[in-house]
């Protein structure tokens, strides 16, 4: 005779538990999942956890995972209630569609330039890009061409990109076809995409945006790409709303071929999109429409006030609208020029001695982003930690102005680089070869070098002052 041990009973997750998150507007999507997972129904497809509380850390992030299956949608279809959420964002973000991703503003990044720019074609490129747009320049033989700002200093970043020289890059160049611009960048600095779009429309060329850290806009009042005449334009929900990581939507104005755009947001993404993530977007979205809207204008009345006190009670400087009048109200970017130690080690004092960790640091700044979600208890330890650090420092003459970037002279494409065969050379032997692989000391992901372009000295002497800890090789193309 054999004995079987009862089964423990299924923890039922009630509509009261799941929905403790949703005080406020509607979110489709969000509520169409509670329902199937509250249902009753047998899962005989994937995911393999099949709704159940495997690990309870997960239990409500488990019930709410599906596929693409009865009443669930289909994101690449553009149907059931992932595309209802989608319409609810277009709406909140001020433009004409919206596609949801999974992948992160890379996804968005690769499926935008291939639907405005092509295989083989030409783009002009605000030099501080993320590296996700020199991976699409590998992978769809594109052509970059830049465009550099003035620095602002003594932070030593980039600062007003100038409308008319794009102007007369796109005269001067007919083959490009499409402008991306960076706004904000990492430190919070915001490009006038009103003027670039009028320069693009008038030459009939697309206006792409990388606002990967400007989700939050609307809740400031503050213009998306789109409502400001950007034809494309993707942001990162979850790097400024509370989403899942890798959730983000991509805009679209009118004019988009928006069938190109969503077949494209398919090749650049996986098949299995991450329903809890396009959940997360969904509610994110209803958050910031309902009571988000205050949490985030609290949150810039806070990073004003950080601004502040940062500028009157330390030895440190804050990026400022004194400095830069255009700025994300919830980016602070404390400078460490003039002071015995660089933003890096700022950076490492502050997760050391208090345990506060900044979202980049460089050789001059250390960034911080505000949100919704700080509390006064985090807010009062990052200040009191400032004002401890900032006590034991040494002042000085602030450094010389920032070097620019080097001009690079591009010898071969970025395609045929990146797939050419390479090998790992020291910084100091690499003076003369061709760059294989971008180099990035910048901020998170921005290159310095991208492939196919001439190493120079000083190039390499950038690197040195710039890169933390060293850069130990650089990878070149092995010439034929």
């Amino acid at each position: 005779m054999s004995f079987r041990r009862p089964a423990a009973p299924r923890p039922q997750l009630t509509h009261r538990q799941i929905n403790r998150l949703m005080p406020f507007t509607g979110a489709p999507l969000f509520h169409t999942l509670q329902l199937l997972a509250t249902g009753d129904s047998a899962r005989f497809h994937m995911p393999g956890h099949k709704g159940e509380p495997i690990f309870s850390t997960y239990a409500e992030i488990f019930a709410i995972d599906f596929t693409e299956t009865y009443g669930t949608g289909n994101l690449y279809l553009g149907d059931g209630p992932i595309r209802d959420a989608e319409v609810a964002a277009a709406r909140y973000f001020g433009a004409d569609d919206c596609f949801f991703l999974t992948g992160g503003s890379t996804q968005g990044i690769l499926s935008m330039l291939a639907s405005a720019v092509g295989e083989g074609g030409s783009v002009l490129l605000d030099r501080e890009c993320h590296k996700s747009v020199c991976h699409a320049c590998a992978l769809l033989d594109i052509t970059p061409y830049f465009i550099e700002a003035p620095l602002v200093e003594p932070f030593g970043i980039s600062g007003a990109l100038d409308a008319q020289k794009a102007a007369r890059l796109l005269d001067a160049h007919p083959e490009i076809r499409a402008v991306l611009l960076t706004s904000p960048t990492y430190y919070g600095v915001r490009r006038d995409i009103a003027a670039f779009s009028r320069v693009c429309r008038a030459r009939g060329r697309q206006l792409l945006v990388d606002s990967a850290h400007g989700a939050h806009f609307p809740a400031l009042g503050l213009a998306t790409p789109t409502m400001d005449g950007a034809d494309i334009a993707v942001l990162s929900a979850h790097k400024t709303l509370p989403c899942m990581g890798q959730g983000a939507v991509l805009l679209c104005s009118g004019d988009v071929d928006r069938a190109r755009l969503r077949e494209n947001t398919a090749l650049f993404g996986t098949s299995s999109p991450s329903y809890p993530i396009m959940a997360s977007i969904d509610l994110a979205r209803a958050y910031m429409e309902g009571q988000g809207r205050a949490a985030y204008m609290r949150a810039a009345g806070v990073c004003a006030d950080l601004r502040r006190f940062v500028q009157d009670y330390t030895c440190f400087s804050a990026l400022s609208p004194g400095q830069y009048p255009a700025l994300d109200p919830c980016r602070l970017t404390v400078c460490t020029a003039g002071t015995d130690v660089t933003g890096h080690q700022l950076a490492d004092m502050l997760w050391s001695e208090a345990g506060v960790a900044c979202e980049m640091a460089d050789d001059r700044n250390a960034v911080f982003i505000l949100t919704g979600a700080d509390t006064g208890g985090t807010v009062r330890r990052l200040r009191r930690a400032l004002c401890r650090i900032a006590r034991r420092r040494q002042t000085g003459p602030l450094p010389p102005p920032a070097a620019p970037l080097p001009p690079a002279e591009r010898v071969m494409p970025v395609r045929q680089a990146w797939f050419s065969r390479m090998r790992s050379v020291a910084p100091g032997d690499a003076a003369g070869m061709v760059c294989a692989r971008p180099v990035t000391p910048y901020p998170p992901g921005v290159p310095l070098l991208w492939p196919g372009e001439k190493i120079t000295r000083a190039h390499i002497e950038l690197i040195r002052e710039r890169w933390y800890n060293g850069i130990e090789e650089i990878h070149v193309v092995i010439p034929d």
